[in-house]
């Protein structure tokens, strides 16, 4: 019967090898599939300008493909989070509230490999300084 393995066909060290690999392909998967907190040092409490700029910033090794970050303000604004010089995500409030970004890391970022991730935010209406916080990230 076509299909069939009987057990002379796979001998001890095809069984060895193969039991390995699977090991460490499920390793892999275990990395990208767990979600991991993510602390951010602030730079700045607020922005005054319209152009962007960075309000707080991260380092770590990447072991998954996406990362969430929730940054609190005190008015209308827009964020956005850069990743090995490509943003991740960009969101923008009215008034003061909560921009949530989320999206997929940058594929030109390695597995295991250390890369800076920075928060950057600017002010899109009105005058004066507009607080931005970063209270929560989530990498998985």
């Amino acid at each position: 019967m076509a299909g069939k393995i009987n057990t002379n066909d796979l001998g001890r060290k095809d069984l060895e090898a193969w039991v390995m690999d699977l090991r460490a392909r499920v390793a892999q998967l275990e990395l990208q599939v767990g979600t991991r907190t993510v602390t951010f040092v602030p730079l700045l409490a607020s922005v005054a300008t319209t152009s962007f700029e960075a309000v707080a910033f991260t380092v770590f090794p990447r072991s998954g493909s996406t990362l969430a970050v929730d940054v609190v303000t005190g008015g209308a604004l827009e964020a956005t989070a850069i990743a090995d010089g490509v943003s991740i995500a960009t969101g923008s409030v009215i008034a003061a509230g909560t921009i949530t970004l989320q999206g997929f890391l940058p594929e030109t970022w390695p597995y295991g490999e250390r890369r800076r991730v920075e928060v950057r935010c600017r002010r899109t209406s009105g005058s004066g300084a507009v607080s931005a916080v970063v209270v929560g990230a989530w990498h998985r």
